[in-house]
C-alpha cells in the first residue's frame, strides 16, 4: 500500500503540492518558447482564477484558506491550461480555471472526486470542442494582446497535431523525435514528451508518485496501438505517435501523481491505469475525438471508491459480508 498524505500532516502535504509545482516551471517555460507569451498568459489566467475562485468560496464558507489550498489548486489550473491549444480566447481559462478548482474545494479527509485540472478540461472539451481543436504551428506566435484572436489569425498558423492527423489515419510530416523533444503543433503543456518525463521521474525519485498507474498505463496504450495499427501504419511507428502526442504523459505525470483522487493500493493503481488506458483507446480508435485522455481519467475517477472497496485489505479481525460490509 502507497502512503497518501492528508492534511493532518500538513508538512509532507505541502512538500507533496510543492513537488508538483516544480515540474510545472519547465512545461510553461517551453510553450514560451515554442508558442509565445500568450501561452504564458493562458496559463496565468487559469491559475489565477482556479486560486481566486478557491479563496473565494473558502471566505464565503468562513473556512481558513490555506496554502496547501493555494498550490493544489494552482496545480490544476496549470494543468487545465496545459490542455489548451494557444489559439483559445482569454474566457475559456477564465471559465476553466474556476472548474479546475471545484474538486479542490471537495477535498475531505485526504479524498477528492477528480483531479481538477482534467475535470475541467473534459467539461470544457465537451462544451467547446471547435475551439479546443484548432492547433498552431509551433514558433508562430499569436499575439498576447488579443482577447479573441479571430479566424484569420488562427487560420494563418492553422495547421493538425499529430494525433488529430493520426485518427484521420495520416502521418505527422515532423519526425519523431520532434515530437519527443516538442517542436510540433499541440496543446501548450503537451507538445515536450521530454519535459513531462523528466517530471514523472523526478515525482518517483522523490517518492511522491508510485510507478503502478504511469507504467500500466502506458504499457497497455503501448501494447494496443502496436498490435493493431490503425490505417496503413506501421507498428512501431503508428505506437510511437501515440505514446508521444497528446496528453498520454500529461496523464502519466499530473494525474496519476495526484494521489488524492486515486485508488489507495499499488493494486487499484494498476487497476486505474488499465482502466485510463482502456477508455482512452476506445475514443481514439472510434474516432470520437483526438484526444479522450482526460475524460478517460474523470470517468475511472468516479469509480475510484469501487476500486477502493474491492482491493482494500481486511483489517485484522474483521470480515467481508456480503454488500461490502464488515
Amino acid at each position: 500500500m502507497t502512503y497518501t498524505p492528508t492534511l493532518r500532516d500538513k508538512t509532507k502535504a505541502l512538500s507533496f503540492a510543492a513537488d508538483r509545482c516544480v515540474i510545472l516551471l519547465l512545461p510553461i517555460v517551453w510553450s514560451v518558447y515554442a508558442y509565445g507569451v500568450r501561452a504564458l498568459f493562458i496559463t496565468l489566467i487559469s491559475v489565477i482564477f482556479a486560486t481566486a475562485f478557491a479563496f473565494g468560496v473558502k471566505a464565503v464558507l468562513k473556512q481558513k484558506a490555506d496554502l496547501f489550498t493555494l498550490l493544489d489548486t494552482a496545480v490544476s489550473g496549470a494543468v487545465f491550461a496545459f490542455t489548451l491549444p494557444v489559439s483559445v480566447p482569454y474566457y475559456i481559462p477564465m471559465l476553466g480555471g474556476i472548474l479546475s478548482a471545484v474538486p479542490s474545494l471537495w477535498l475531505s479527509e485526504g479524498r477528492k472526486p477528480f483531479f481538477g485540472g482534467f475535470f475541467a478540461a473534459a467539461a470544457v472539451r465537451t462544451v467547446f470542442p471547435k475551439l479546443l481543436s484548432r492547433a498552431t504551428q509551433a514558433f508562430m506566435y499569436i499575439s498576447p494582446w488579443l482577447f479573441n484572436p479571430s479566424e484569420a489569425d488562427i487560420n494563418s498558423f492553422r495547421t493538425y497535431t499529430p494525433l488529430q492527423l493520426l485518427a484521420q489515419g495520416k502521418v505527422s510530416s515532423g519526425t519523431l523525435w520532434d515530437q519527443f523533444y516538442g517542436t510540433v503543433s499541440g496543446n501548450i503543456g503537451e507538445i515536450s514528451f521530454m519535459l513531462l518525463l523528466f517530471g514523472c521521474i523526478f515525482l518517483l525519485v522523490r517518492k511522491k508518485m508510485r510507478w503502478h498507474a504511469p507504467v500500466s498505463f502506458l504499457f497497455v496504450l503501448c501494447l494496443v496501438t502496436l498490435i493493431f495499427p490503425k490505417g496503413d501504419n506501421e507498428a512501431i511507428f503508428y505506437m510511437l505517435v501515440s505514446l508521444l502526442s497528446g496528453g498520454a504523459m500529461l496523464t502519466a505525470v499530473f494525474a496519476f501523481s495526484d494521489t488524492y483522487s486515486m485508488p489507495v493500493t499499488d493494486i487499484g493503481k494498476v487497476v486505474f491505469g488499465i482502466g485510463c488506458a482502456a477508455l482512452t483507446l476506445l475514443v481514439r480508435y472510434l474516432g470520437i475525438a483526438e484526444e479522450g485522455v482526460y475524460a478517460a481519467v474523470v470517468i475511472m475517477s468516479a469509480v475510484t471508491p469501487v476500486i477502493d472497496r474491492y482491493t482494500l485489505p481486511v483489517a485484522y479481525g474483521r470480515t467481508k459480508v456480503k454488500g461490502g460490509k464488515k
